[in-house]
């Protein structure tokens, strides 16, 4: 593939993630319409944001499976054009149900992006420089969070409510078109199909692990999610504003450290690099309830993003490189395979599977500890999960780049 047929494929993933990660955060300003204008219940508002979770949770294997099956470009035009047309449903949307169905369809066609997304990045670069390159499509989903709440606010404030839908939904149609007309490398396989089984995937042990940290990961952020800001507000009387720009902090170091990890990852192996992220959290998360003012608060979300980039952004290179191993005496895999026909995006839509249900099953185990407890056990919960992944890699420490 030309060079420039590359970089134009490396460029709409960076696109299609970031459009993702944009329309997440754009709902957020607009919450108070729902409830002041719509006249929508707790509950309800609850469910609409759920179904999004619960639509990328149920899709993420079968998009992953499609890409190994049939392609990226069909997956992805289809997760662009999905997303596009569920957000103008959004847009125009009065009823409570019609709004969560939406917001499912909009996580189904998330799981297809992120999927067919990961493993076309996983497809053109070799693993000399592939950390750099996820790590460069990680920061664009790291924009596109910082930037939702405050587009998504002005646009409203400025415009109305359908507005920011609808400016998410033409950048939709737009990115389907570039998506639909772009070069992309063929990696539907020409072989028979019926060499990938699940058995030869998860017999990889750096799968396994990969998908275990992730999990850990977001159970812990879910814990984190509706209790952090509570915490925030009861000890230090913050405001929605103020408790907003303390994840915004977190959002830049997180955002600004990975491709710079990524780069490190290519070089130094990606072990030690999610270790040394991991023993970071581990020892952080804590603070967030031990820490007395707002300006030790803020210190300890700053250095806990570039902690959770250090650990998250190899992970994605390491999935890629296992994927890849499979094709050498996996008894799932072919011998004859090329590498293009790799299980990268069933791989991929597996994280993707994991990572959703650790945001449903973490907000409820927060809010039960923080109701008995307080939020310290929740900081300390979260910081033993990831201290217990943190062993998990040690034991694996001694393997090379490529398993």
């Amino acid at each position: 593939m030309e060079e420039k047929h590359k970089s134009y494929a490396f460029f709409l993933v960076n696109l299609a993630v970031f459009l993702d990660t944009l329309l997440y955060g754009i709902i957020v300003p607009v919450i108070p319409h729902y409830a002041t204008t719509l006249g929508i219940s707790t509950i309800w508002l609850g469910f609409i944001f759920a179904a999004y979770s619960a639509g990328l949770l149920l899709a993420g294997v079968p998009s992953g499976m499609a890409c190994d099956r049939f392609g990226y470009r069909p997956v992805m035009v289809g997760g662009a054009l999905g997303l596009t047309l569920a957000t103008i449903a959004f847009a125009f949307s009065r009823s409570a149900w019609i709004l969560a169905a939406s917001r499912f369809v909009q996580g189904v066609a998330a799981a297809a992006t992120w999927s067919a997304g990961l493993a076309l990045v996983a497809i053109l670069y070799p693993p000399q420089v592939r950390g750099q390159k996820m790590g460069v499509a990680m920061a664009s989903t790291g924009l596109g969070t910082i930037l939702g709440p405050p587009v998504g606010g002005a646009l409203y404030q400025w415009a109305g409510y359908a507005s920011p839908f609808l400016l998410t939904a033409v950048l939709g149609l737009l990115l389907t078109l570039l998506l639909w007309c772009g070069s992309w490398p063929k990696n539907r396989p020409s072989r028979p199909r019926g060499r990938f089984s699940w058995a030869g995937l998860l017999a990889g042990p750096n799968i396994l692990l990969a998908t275990a940290i992730t999990l850990a990961g977001s159970f812990g952020y879910g814990m984190l999610e509706p209790t952090l800001p509570l915490h925030l507000h009861e000890s230090f009387d913050l405001d929605s504003a103020r408790v907003g720009l303390f994840f915004g902090l977190f959002s830049v170091t997180y955002s600004l450290c990975q491709p710079l990890v990524g780069a490190l990852a290519d070089r130094l192996g990606r072990k030690p690099l999610i270790f040394a992220g991991l023993l970071a959290e581990a020892a952080l998360l804590p603070w967030l309830a031990l820490a007395k003012t707002p300006a030790a608060e803020a210190s300890v979300m700053a250095l806990l993003g570039f902690a959770v980039g250090t650990c998250s952004t190899p992970l994605l290179p390491l999935l890629a490189d296992s994927a890849e191993k499979l094709l050498s005496g996996n008894p799932g895999i072919k011998e004859e395979a090329a590498p293009r026909d790799s299980p990268y995006g069933t791989a991929f839509g597996l994280t993707n599977t994991v990572y959703s249900l650790g945001l449903v099953l973490g907000p409820p185990v927060g809010t039960a500890l923080l109701q008995q407890h307080g939020f310290t056990p929740v900081a300390f919960t979260h910081g033993a999960i990831m201290g217990a992944a943190a062993l998990a890699v040690a034991a694996y420490m001694r393997e090379t780049l490529a398993k």
